[in-house]
């Protein structure tokens, strides 16, 4: 063996074997690739909106969006199915106050149908050498839609109403398709670009586009102490708010190239950024002093809230005047769009919470014939709005709206029950009445979140449900079913264990203790408010008159300044490595569970300290009856006599059966013992060969200095490799040193970092794993994340979960695509994975996403769960 390796080393180092980034091109498609494809049309402008030709403005424009699948491919010919995916229309009245508006995503909301062509439109064959068009095979698309009249303004006058007939459109796909397809891959460039008649653009992809706009930031995360810069480049297609880790967001337009200010940071911790682009950034980091926590909006009255408006829209003029003349025309809109909605939605609330509502409307400020209602058109302005939480004026008018128009209902004299409080189901349905378009979807999502937040998942099942089949907006849904996933492990009737927080450990659950109780609550926020110490106070004097006292223990965690621990008793000091992983697995600071004392939850609730209902809660489970128990003595009385009778014949043919199980199951463990000495025996030199081919480089650059260092590195890993060849089980200590010699290898071809994080309560050299698991998923993110783009960052993070070691490995890669399964590494430690299920009975958990599915960030998340 070792004979061997070494002649391998002789033959790599003689021979060259340098690789390359080679960008996607038609000759990289494979099966299921697929490509969307954008066509504009401008009409002739109409105010308001956006006088500037810019595909992604939301008034006089239509939009017509195609996938490009491939559905065969051949040594000499590709096929791809051209199919119709969204169609938005929108065109401002030349004569009427209003526009005409359709969106195919949304038609469920129109009088009248669509009729969108379901499968390929166009059905097209191409020569793989010329990469010309050989046969076309067209289906019918002549596509007929109606666009709806919608009058200017949230509200429109009484005397106005919409056209009883809308206005009928159509357009014929093919003749919008066919000349693009015909030069579809010889307009494909080598740099992966892939060229296109005027206004038709590309949006999309399974696979990595060719970058288009680029950043370079520093001190993005909470710790500042660090100077912390990445620059990136990426491909966006339309205007995004791109978040760069804890703190900074971006306003990023397709061709911008921004570059953060380190100097005006370092002396005056201000974000000022220079480039194509500074302006809307530059402008959103002001933009804090205009939002609702000014301090002139603590004011209530009509003419105080007049003169905070006339005030605040003096600095708004003072501060856009200097940036909006070289700012782009969207990111202009944006801020000013913003800004009405703002006002619009600070208004209704003050209204609705104000006894003297008749002040309000006799001061005009409800007035929705005013310029600021006037100007707002909400089903199209979605294409304007902010997310981030501090400029997401949009939504929160939205918000406010829904509040306002249920208020009307109420103050109906038909509407009797003024008390009442309408179910989470009658508020659902209610705003699906309010909204349509994307407006319902988007205020529905978030009513969803918030009764997720205070409700049993299963109550609002139904609604959840619903969302999820009729919303045709996939980010929405993400966001609902990533949230849904959160908290399904909390709650009632499942264990604590299941969530995986890292406070179970030092709860001390009791195994079979259903007749006493723990009461936790974690929060994450800063300081602890006084009226959660008092509800804590009052449920204890209340649980000790009802002398349930002794059967509650209290958990209850804050962040607080740890020379108050003896004045906020029963509180204590939550850890910060606590409230981090209360934040990553709920998304949210503060939590309330009530469970038993074996862990089974009762109760949650998210945000602030609940008590009012614990009592009753745990009067309830106390006085329950134990089925479970009852069922059990019954059983046993009436089949104590059968259940012997029959243990008794089992155990005479369970005897003469082992004696067979056991020649058997040891010829069995013997076979497979031998199959993964096989298959490791195949690892080793992959191994050696993937890290050889890393010095390489090195060695034809004649670096003689840097390759003798190195070389002694490799033969380090080459003695470990060697030494843990034939161990079933390595230590874990020395796994990770067999890994930082080969990413310190790996890093002679790429300049990419990478970071090593264990957990404090894991002892690498007491645990012990199977050699030569979690290097192939390292290569992976090397070949991957790092290798098409030349760098990048890897990270490497290990914990233990319930009885679990955790490993997860990130890259900040492109991502794999659902088909890929990986090199020889990869396949060799699957069926690894599959003798050690086999040989010790125990399963090693392995699951891979990308992480643009949940996160901000691009690239792989691999974890790998290893039963101790």
């Amino acid at each position: 063996m070792k004979t061997v390796l070494l002649l391998l080393l002789v033959f790599l180092v003689n021979t060259s074997l340098a690789e390359t980034f080679v960008p996607y091109t038609p000759d990289s498609l494979k099966k299921g690739d697929w490509i969307e494809i954008e066509f504009v049309h401008y009409y002739s402008y109409v105010a308001p909106g956006i006088k500037e030709e810019v595909p992604w403005r939301a008034e006089n424009i239509q939009r017509v969006t195609f996938r490009a699948t491939v559905t065969d491919i051949n040594v000499h010919t590709l096929t791809i199915d051209y199919t119709f995916k969204n169609l938005y229309d929108c065109r401002n009245d030349t004569k009427k106050q209003g526009f005409y508006y359709f969106d195919s995503r949304y038609q469920q909301d129109f009088a009248i149908k669509d009729s969108a062509p379901d499968g390929p439109i166009l059905h097209v064959t191409y020569d793989r050498k010329s990469r010309k068009p050989l046969a076309f095979d067209k289906e019918s698309s002549f596509y007929s839609y109606s666009k709806t009249y919608i009058p200017f303004g949230v509200r429109p006058e009484k005397s106005s109403g919409y056209p009883e007939t809308p206005m009928r459109d159509s357009l014929s796909l093919n003749e919008l398709l066919t000349p693009l397809t015909k030069d579809f891959l010889t307009g494909w460039k080598t740099d992966g670009t892939i060229l296109t008649a005027p206004d038709t653009r590309i949006v999309n992809a399974s696979f990595a586009l060719p970058p288009n706009t680029e950043f370079t930031c520093s001190n993005y995360g909470i710790n500042a102490s660090k100077d912390s810069t990445i620059h990136k480049k990426i491909f966006i297609s339309y205007p995004t708010e791109y978040k760069v880790g804890e703190r900074i967001t971006l306003l990023l337009t397709p061709g911008d190239s921004i570059i953060q200010d380190k100097e005006a940071f370092a002396n005056t911790h201000t974000y000022r950024y220079e480039g194509r682009g500074n302006e809307q950034n530059n402008l959103q980091y002001n933009y804090q002093r205009f939002s609702y926590y000014n301090s002139e909006f603590s004011k209530s009255s009509p003419d105080e809230v007049k003169e905070s408006f006339r005030l605040r829209d003096s600095l708004f003029q003072i501060d856009i005047e200097k940036k909006i003349k070289n700012m782009n025309p969207y990111w202009r809109k944006v801020f000013e769009c913003s800004e009405q909605y703002f006002k619009g939605a600070y208004i209704l609330q003050r209204y609705m919470y104000d006894p003297d509502k008749e002040a309000w409307l006799k001061s005009g400020l409800l007035d929705w014939q005013a310029s600021r209602f006037a100007s707002l058109n909400p089903l199209i302005d979605y294409a304007y709005s902010l997310k981030k939480p501090d400029a997401a004026n949009y939504n929160y008018f939205l918000y406010m709206y829904a509040i306002y128009k249920k208020q009307e209902l109420i103050a109906d004299n038909l509407y009797l029950n003024k008390q009442r409080v309408l179910t989470p189901q009658e508020d659902y349905l209610l705003n699906k009445q309010i909204f349509s378009g994307y407006l319902k979807y988007l205020v529905n999502g978030v009513n969803l979140t918030i009764l997720m937040n205070d409700k049993i998942l299963s109550e609002i099942e139904k609604d959840y449900n619903d969302f999820i089949t009729s919303c045709p907006d996939t980010s929405l849904t993400n966001n609902i079913k990533d949230k849904y996933n959160k908290l399904l492990p909390f709650e009632p009737g499942k264990n604590i264990k299941e969530a995986g927080l890292i406070i179970t450990d030092s709860l001390h659950l009791v195994k079979g203790s259903d007749r006493k109780y723990i009461l936790l609550y974690l929060s994450g926020r800063k300081n602890l408010y006084g009226y959660d110490l008092q509800k804590a106070l009052d449920l204890k004097q209340l649980l000790q008159t009802e002398g349930l006292a002794p059967t509650v223990r209290f958990e209850l965690y804050a962040n607080f300044e740890r020379r108050n621990t003896e004045v906020v008793k029963p509180f204590k000091a939550i850890p910060e490595k606590q409230t981090q992983d209360l934040n990553f697995k709920l998304g949210f600071g503060s939590l309330t569970i009530l469970m038993r004392e074996d862990g089974t939850i009762l109760y949650r609730k998210l945000g602030e300290l609940s008590t009012e209902p614990i009592l009753e809660l745990v009067q309830k489970d106390q006085n329950r009856e134990d089925k479970s128990l009852n069922d059990f003595i019954k059983g046993f009385k009436d089949g104590v006599l059968g259940t012997l009778l029959i243990a008794a014949i089992i155990g005479i043919i369970y005897y003469v059966r082992t004696k067979n199980k056991q020649k058997q199951e040891l010829n069995r463990r013997h076979i497979c013992e031998l199959e993964l000495r096989a298959i490791r025996s195949q690892m080793n030199p992959h191994f050696i060969f993937n890290a050889l081919s890393s010095i390489q480089n090195l060695i034809n650059r004649s670096a003689n200095q840097e390759a003798n260092k190195y070389l002694i590195d490799f033969s380090r890993l080459l003695r470990k490799v060697l030494a843990t060849s034939e161990k079933k089980l390595v230590p874990l200590s020395d796994e990770i040193e067999q890994l930082e010699l080969y990413l310190k290898l790996e890093q002679l071809r790429y300049p990419f970092s990478y970071s090593f994080t264990v957990d404090k309560n894991i002892e690498p050299d007491t645990i012990e794993i199977p050699g030569m698991l979690i290097q192939p998923f390292v290569e992976n993110a090397v070949k991957h994340g790092i290798a098409p783009r030349g760098i990048g960052e890897i990270t490497i993070q290990l914990s233990l979960q319930n009885q679990l070691l955790i490993i997860d490995i990130t890259d900040d890669g492109p991502g794999l695509k659902t088909e890929a399964n990986g090199g020889f590494g990869i396949r060799a430690v699957t069926n690894e994975l599959e003798i050690l299920k086999t040989l010790y009975n125990t399963e090693i958990g392995v699951t891979t996403e990308n992480r643009q599915e949940k996160e901000f960030f691009s690239g792989c998340h691999v974890q790998l769960s290893i039963p101790l």
